[in-house]
């Protein structure tokens, strides 16, 4: 013990006698051991941090056959609840997208209906308030809810929202509790809100529509499908449960039986998606990982680099008796205490790297209100991984030059001069290893250098598409009007005076209704084929094949003339058909020739639907990551027209007239109807940019950069370090050059070449490796080819700028070189 504290003071005194290479070593393994941190904690809260309930590993889902079959009826529930063999707690949940509003802010969001038991199966209390009581399950009764935290914090912090109500719907709920912060139920996504069971009833009877219902309805229409979660009783296996809850299910009624399935991180994932996250959490591992083994091999040379400086030391310590395992455990040890120091920088850019990562991750806007659980932080795990990597790094960094630097010949050393590790090694076997290492370097760099090429040209191209219109000049409010309680005629009548009064305001050119936007989710696909051009036997398979897959959206008043979408034959929607469900439809050029050749379907009838098709319009792109067109047919809103978008377009599109009209028109909306939510308002850009697809796109352009920019620079510090280990060993060489009559710029261009070299090969190589890795990405990049000239013109113009720059610096100190001096070195 010491003597290993002997080394490690020795070790410190070393690094003392060189900043400038202690300072360059610290900040490469801190970019690399901290790069792999942050990739770490983000693997951590996917598939290992727990979810803030009690012993979630007894908690497991009931479904049937088949696999996507996993919500069950009311009485399913209470039978298996009441009489099940397997479970201490039986529990489970309905959802539902509705409005929630709490004084003046109303939010499209998901919400569960959940019973009283729920809360406490998972073990959780809320930190205001209370959970739901077993009497609030009963119909008849209040609904009430207990609100997720960050619903909370975007109702205001209220401290005094316990007793107060917000509107579900329209229908006031009683707020009982507020649940801890992070809480967001049995996978890292949760809803808004909780709400009773009976509460589900209650808010569908503000509906006008269900107000019909009679009560010789059974419970299983009242109250929701449930998705099944139970604890398992203690000490009973899954393969055990499931033996005894197969007789169950015939029992219920449930045909095809009742299956126990693990519960998935993330609820919109299916079941068991731990395979899919180990999926992401390894390629974000395996990124990162190619960050520290580029740092571990530019240290490498580093070491080789300071260790032609005390070649002497070393065999003057060798000659006097020292072993060479005791020199390779000195300079282990010195290794080692570089990737500590080095794993507390990395933990500091770990940290922030992190803020950053939340931050971004709390900038994310879905359509619909959810809480995200999955949030990079610190925990026992993480602290534990970044020493990990920085053991890793000591081995990968350190072994190497401590095997060869303690490799020296006792008598050959102390009569060599300083640097002589370039002849005793064998200049050319120096050579090799060293520039293969570099070259492994540029080609590892060059791999994650095109990738942030191709993944930010593909961001950017993402950002100017366009569905085939422009998003200049044009307005997207969200409304809803499930809370009104209006019937299907009140809520045509209310879309006409909609439309009729923001069509009037100053500025505006054009005013439609749709229920969905291109590049968004949410589109229905159907089939569509001409009425008698149908097979004539009434296979479903046959129908399916003979039918065009077809995007649908539902549309009202001018909404083609409010995105520009030119009529191309035929006619648009009147107003009254617009909003009344009339048996018309318009469909884009690609189903128009899809249906038929020439594309004259003008007056056919579509099949199932007998929908004359009245009108033909240009093809729109669905998806950003979409290129091919894909066929569309619109259809009018008419009935059960629930939540709308109202399209506006402006005459003038500056930016003044369209924060003008973003305000007066919710109020114009409110004086129309206070009754109306309007959920949000914005431009159509700004709704594009704020999507979750082209949020993720950023996301992984802002992750490529990052590890492309890191990349270089460890790449131009390994060159620069290879290149100062061959000047320094070479002084004496250069020096007797340089006597002979070589000249400055003869030099310059000799070292340069040498470092040129290794740069083409490690572009070539590298090229080869990218083109091949890139095609992988294909599927997830925007209008960019793998094979993209720019991304290819761009990694090599940065890494071969990098690479001259970082050998001209040790070219230009050669170059220098005082011949007198040089000769009398050592």
């Amino acid at each position: 013990m010491t003597t290993l504290w002997q080394d490690v003071r020795f070790a410190g005194r070393m690094l003392r006698k060189s900043p400038r290479f202690t300072t360059i070593a610290v900040t490469t393994l801190a970019i690399g051991i901290g790069a792999n941190t942050i990739m770490f904690s983000v693997a951590n809260g996917l598939l290992l941090r727990p979810l803030g309930i009690k012993d979630p590993d007894q908690l497991v889902g009931c479904r049937s056959l088949p696999e996507y079959v996993k919500t069950f009826p009311y009485s399913t529930y209470i039978g298996i609840r009441d009489g099940n063999p397997v479970f201490t707690d039986l529990t489970g949940y309905g959802f539902d997208e509705i409005n929630l509003r709490y004084r003046d802010n109303a939010r499209r969001a998901e919400v569960f209906f959940v019973p009283a038991n729920y809360f406490s199966t998972l073990g959780v209390t809320p930190v205001l308030g209370r959970g739901i009581l077993p009497e609030e399950d009963r119909l008849g009764t209040a609904p009430v809810a207990v609100l997720a935290y960050h619903a909370w914090k975007r109702c205001g912090s209220d401290p005094n929202i316990v007793g107060t109500d917000i509107l579900a719907d329209g229908y006031p709920c009683r707020v009982v509790g507020v649940m801890p912060k992070g809480f967001t139920g049995l996978s890292l996504t949760g809803p808004d809100a909780w709400l009773s069971l009976a509460s589900r009833y209650q808010t569908l009877q503000a509906d006008d529509r269900v107000k019909r219902w009679p009560e010789r309805f059974s419970l299983d229409v009242k109250y929701p499908r449930m998705v099944l979660v139970g604890r398992l009783k203690p000490g009973l296996s899954m393969s055990a449960a499931q033996a005894h809850l197969a007789s169950l299910g015939g029992q219920l009624g449930v045909e095809r039986g009742l299956y126990l399935y693990h519960l998935p991180r993330l609820g919109f994932l299916g079941s068991d998606d731990r395979i899919r996250l180990a999926g992401i959490s390894a390629f974000l591992l395996g990124t990162s990982a190619f960050i520290l083994l580029i740092a571990c091999l530019n240290l490498a040379n580093m070491y080789l680099v300071q260790g032609a400086s005390r070649q002497r030391e070393l065999a003057i310590r060798m000659a006097i008796g020292c072993s060479r395992w005791r020199i390779m455990r000195q300079l282990l040890v010195e290794s080692l205490l570089l990737a500590m120091v080095g794993g507390i920088g990395g933990l500091v850019l770990a940290f922030w790297g992190m803020r950053i990562l939340n931050a971004s991750l709390a900038s994310l806007r879905l359509p619909v209100a959810m809480g995200l659980a999955l949030e990079a932080g610190f925990d026992v795990r993480v602290l534990g991984a970044t020493v990990a990597f920085s053991m890793i790094a000591t081995l990968l960094s350190g072994l190497r030059p401590a095997v060869r630097l303690s490799r020296r010949s006792v008598i050959a050393d102390p009569k060599e001069v300083r640097g002589s590790v370039f002849r005793a090694s064998g200049r050319g076997r120096w050579t090799v290893r060293g520039g293969l290492s570099v070259a492994g370097q540029i080609a590892l760099s060059v791999v994650l250098v095109m990738g942030a090429s191709l993944f930010t040209h593909s961001a950017v191209r993402a950002a100017r598409a366009t569905p085939g219109y422009s998003f200049d000049g044009k307005l997207l409010i969200g409304m809803d009007f499930d809370g009104t309680g209006y019937g299907d005629a009140q809520r045509q009548q209310l879309c006409r005076r909609l439309i009729e009064q923001v069509s009037v305001l100053p500025g505006v050119k054009a005013v439609g209704l749709s229920n969905y936007v291109p590049f968004s989710d949410g589109y229905g696909v159907t089939q569509v084929s001409i009425l008698g051009q149908e097979p004539d036997d009434d296979d479903v398979e046959t129908v399916m094949r003979r039918g065009v897959n077809s995007y649908v959206q539902a549309v009202g008043g001018d909404y083609f003339q409010s995105v520009g979408l030119p009529l191309l034959r035929g006619r648009y929607f009147t107003a009254l058909e617009s909003t009344t469900g009339a048996p018309v439809a318009i469909v884009d050029e690609a189903l128009a020739r899809r249906l038929r050749p020439d594309g004259d379907v003008l007056g056919c009838v579509i099949s199932g639907w007998s929908q004359e098709i009245v009108g033909i319009v240009p093809n729109i792109r669905h998806g950003v990551l979409k290129e091919e067109v894909e066929p569309h047919v619109y259809g009018p809103l008419g009935s059960n027209i629930g939540s709308v978008l109202l399209n506006v377009r402006l005459a003038d599109s500056s930016r003044a007239t369209e924060a003008a009209l973003l305000q007066r028109i919710p109020k114009e909306i409110h004086a129309v109807d206070p009754q109306v939510a309007v959920l949000s308002a914005t431009t159509l850009a700004e709704h594009h940019r704020n999507s979750a697809t082209m949020w993720l796109m950023r996301m992984s352009a802002r992750l490529a950069a990052a590890f492309g920019a890191v990349a270089l620079f460890l790449a131009g510090l390994g060159i620069y370090g290879v290149k100062g280990y061959i000047v320094a060993s070479r002084t004496r060489d250069i020096g007797i050059r340089m006597a002979l009559g070589a000249t400055s710029g003869r030099v310059l261009a000799m070292v340069l070449c040498e470092g040129t070299a290794l740069t083409l090969v490690g572009l070539a190589f590298g090229m080869a490796a990218a083109l091949a890795v890139t095609r992988l990405a294909r599927s997830v990049l925007c209008d960019v080819d793998p094979v993209d000239p720019l991304s290819i013109g761009m990694t090599l113009v940065l890494l071969g700028g990098v690479s001259l720059l970082a050998g001209y610096l040790p070219a230009r100190r050669a170059a220098r070189i005082d011949p007198m001096v040089a000769l009398r070195h050592e």
